[in-house]
Formats: structure tokens, sequence, C-alpha cells
């Protein structure tokens, strides 16, 4: 891409991230963007049709980014065991592509909303599990309805970042990524070192 083009669509970016400290996303304008940016309206419209196109390609964009980390660890997996141990780097890569994109997830949390998000991020992995999962995986014949299992794991996730975003993002995506995969593979309890006797 032009190196122009990205200067310029970083600007706008930077632009909307201080205006939506400012204002509800509803009241900005387009003319308030151009001015904050330092650009006239017509270079706006060269890149977007208005602010809601703007939001969706900012969304398709982040959302691009975080499923060609998810599928890149997708490739040759012939056991459940080698789809799991391949989890843990899958979570960290993930996290680094968040972290690198703070403020575009910080722009789409504060314009669409974490349940916007959530629902966007269930349905990308529901797309991804019928259509990427390995056979050995999505063949496997599971205890619990196997739709349930992108719902369990947008909200995991959403929880997890808006945790990680709250802390400004204190622990390197290694460390969330170990917490993450420790509460996943052995419950609460046994993660956090919680005693107890039943099964």
């Amino acid at each position: 891409m032009d190196r122009r083009v990205v200067k310029t669509r970083k600007e706008i970016r930077n632009a909307l991230l201080s205006l939506i400290e400012e204002k509800d996303f509803e009241v900005i304008t387009v003319l308030d963007i151009t001015k904050r940016a330092n650009i006239n309206r017509g270079t706006f419209y060269l890149h977007y049709l208005d602010k809601y196109d703007m939001l969706e390609k900012y969304e398709q964009e982040l959302f691009e980014k975080l499923e060609s980390v998810a599928l890149a660890y997708l490739k040759d997996i012939d056991t459940v065991d080698k789809f799991l141990q391949t989890r843990y780097p899958t979570v960290v890569h993930l996290l680094y592509c968040l972290q690198e994109e703070k403020e575009l997830l910080s722009i789409l949390l504060k314009t669409r909303g974490f349940f916007s998000f959530q629902d966007r991020l269930k349905n990308t992995f529901a797309y991804m599990f019928k259509n990427n999962a390995p056979s050995i995986v999505s063949d496997h014949q599971f205890l619990y309805p196997v739709d349930f299992i992108p719902v369990f794991a947008s909200s995991t996730v959403i929880s997890v970042i808006q945790y990680w975003l709250q802390s400004d993002m204190e622990q390197t995506p290694e460390q969330l990524a170990q917490m993450v995969i420790d509460i996943f593979f052995k419950g609460p309890l046994k993660a956090f070192g919680i005693p107890h006797s039943f099964n």
C-alpha cells in the first residue's frame, strides 16, 4: 500500500481515537474527523463512504488479521493431542496481534461495544471450527453440543481482552496466554490452586 495512503488512514484513525474520548461516536461527524486529522473531506471520502463504512473496514481489518493467525496454527494437525498442543502458541500470537492493534481494538470496543464484538467473534469461531478445524477434531464425539464451543470461546476471549485492556496490558502475551491455557485445560479450581475433593 502507498505510504501516503497508510499515513492518511493513520491520521484518520488517530483523529477518531481522540474524538471518541471526548464524545459519543453517534454525534461525531465526518467534518469533526477531518478537522482533527487536518485533512479535507474529499480526502476522507477517497478512503471511506462514511463514518460507518470506516468502522466496518476497521473491524474487517482486525478480524482478517486474527483469522490469519488462527488459521496458521490449524495446518498439518492430524491428532487431537497436536491440536491441543498448538493452542498456547495460537493464543500467544493472537494476543500479540491484539497488542499491536490496541488502538484499533479500542476504537471498535468503544463504538461497536463488547457485545457486538463478542457476537462477531462467536460467528468467526463457529465458521472457522466448521470449515477449518482438522477432521480429527471436528469428527470427535463431543459430550456437549458442539455449537456451545464458539459461544464459550468468544465469551472467554472477550472477558480476557476486557481484563487485559483494563489492566493496561500489564501481562505479556505469553503470561496471559499461559493463564488462559492453564484455566482452560486444568479447570479454574486446579489452575488457581484451590484444593477440592469432588469430581
